[in-house]
């Protein structure tokens, strides 16, 4: 099986066209250095999806084709320079191909340093997945255990439109079951990997819950499974709130599938490598949940590489190993995202010009209108007005800006 330092990850991509983006280079990470993930940020517009777009047609090309994309490109252009007896139209269509197969050019580099030939030959060995920022988890109800290569197919070839997280909940009853065959044939193994599986998820949902107290209940005379916390709530899959069922289509689908490969190499310490492309992570998830969700899944698959699109400063700056580039400016950082503020970020790399809202601009553009006044009297009067009309509006730091005026008035 491949291990990350034979694996080609993206080290660098050129836009040469995204429509809102045309000609930057975003470096991800330096050659012979171990990957980064990379975290596209920029105002509404700026091309954070069409790039992850673009990006998910070379890699399904590069994954499915003995052509990479960049071979597809010079034979099309070869076909146009040569092949003087092609119709009109045939020639329209390559030169279409070569037009949408250039917006882009990623750079997939290894730590070996050997040459890329894409990622066919992998294909049975890694996980490749794209996430749109419009995602819900819809699981659908078990009624009995089925066939396992069945349901295997099923998870490794989806119908158009059909998330493999729907069959999340069949997987599970299906491993439950299989668990407890296993135990009565003496398979120990075999029970010991499915008993591993679930004690992980359970780990999983207590720190996405952020209740260590959380407990996978099976219940086998409806083949449902409940999620119980260590407060008394009660729930299934299918009763999550909007933003846990967004994170969880995304959990749930690389849980299996990485499940399902490991079951294949029959290694069940594998740790696939591969790519994830996630729109939006933080869709529908509070603040913390935000800053959480990077860190949990690049726990989860330390071998694969998450290249997302956010409009998040907590996502952007919740995990070290990573490259945050900024479509709008063309800025990059790296390792000091992690450690910066949220202010910062939304100014630096989310357009907003300053960390106040509206309301605190309003308010700091009079104190300082009032600070310059020649009659000083007149101006602490109007301040102590302020803070008496305003001071609702107020946060500490912005009191204690007016409360500092007014003592240097009085000093003068």
């Amino acid at each position: 099986m491949i291990n990350r330092h034979e694996f080609p990850y993206l080290q660098s991509l050129v836009i040469n066209d995204a429509y809102a983006v045309k000609n930057l280079t975003v470096p991800v990470f330096q050659a012979g250095e171990e990957f980064k993930h990379l975290i596209l940020t920029g105002r509404n517009g700026s091309g954070k999806t069409t790039v992850l777009r673009e990006l998910n047609t070379i890699i399904i090309n590069d994954y499915t084709s003995r052509q990479t994309r960049g071979q597809h490109v010079e034979e099309l252009k070869s076909l146009i320079d040569n092949d003087h007896n092609a119709q009109p139209s045939i020639k329209a269509a390559w030169q279409k191909g070569v037009v949408e197969y250039s917006r882009i050019e990623p750079a997939f580099a290894k730590v070996d340093a050997l040459p890329y030939s894409g990622f066919l030959v992998f294909k049975d060995q890694i996980i490749f997945a794209f996430f749109e920022a419009t995602r819900k988890i819809d699981v659908k109800d078990v009624a009995t255990v089925t066939r396992e290569d069945a349901l295997d197919k099923q998870l490794s070839n989806p119908q158009p439109n059909q998330s493999p997280a729907e069959f999340f909940k069949q997987y599970l009853v299906n491993k439950k079951v299989f668990q407890v065959f296993d135990a009565m044939d003496g398979k120990k193994e075999g029970a010991k990997q499915q008993a591993l599986f679930f004690a992980k998820l359970e780990d999983t949902l207590a720190k996405i819950f952020e209740d260590p107290g959380t407990k996978l209940e099976f219940v086998r005379e409806n083949f449902e499974f409940y999620i119980n916390l260590s407060d008394g709530r009660r729930f299934t899959f299918n009763q999550l709130s909007a933003g846990f069922s967004a994170f969880l289509s995304i959990l749930t689908e690389l849980l299996m599938r990485i499940d399902l490969l490991r079951k294949q190499a029959s290694d069940y310490t594998y740790d696939p490598c591969g790519f994830v492309l996630i729109d939006e992570p933080e869709t529908h998830l509070h603040l913390e949940m935000q800053y959480q969700i990077l860190p949990l899944l690049t726990e989860l698959f330390p071998n694969l590489q998450f290249i997302v699109a956010t409009h998040s400063p907590a996502v952007a700056s919740s995990i070290k190993n990573a490259t945050v580039f900024d479509l709008s400016t063309g800025q990059a950082m790296g390792d000091q995202a992690a450690g910066s503020s949220y202010s910062e970020l939304m100014q630096t790399h989310f357009g907003v010009e300053n960390e106040y809202s509206n309301v605190a601009d309003a308010i700091i553009k009079r104190i300082n209108e009032l600070a310059q006044l020649p009659d000083k009297a007149d101006a602490r009067r109007q301040l102590q007005e302020l803070l008496v009309s305003e001071g609702r509006y107020m946060s500490p730091a912005l009191r204690l800006e007016v409360e500092a005026q007014l003592i240097g008035l009085e000093v003068e």
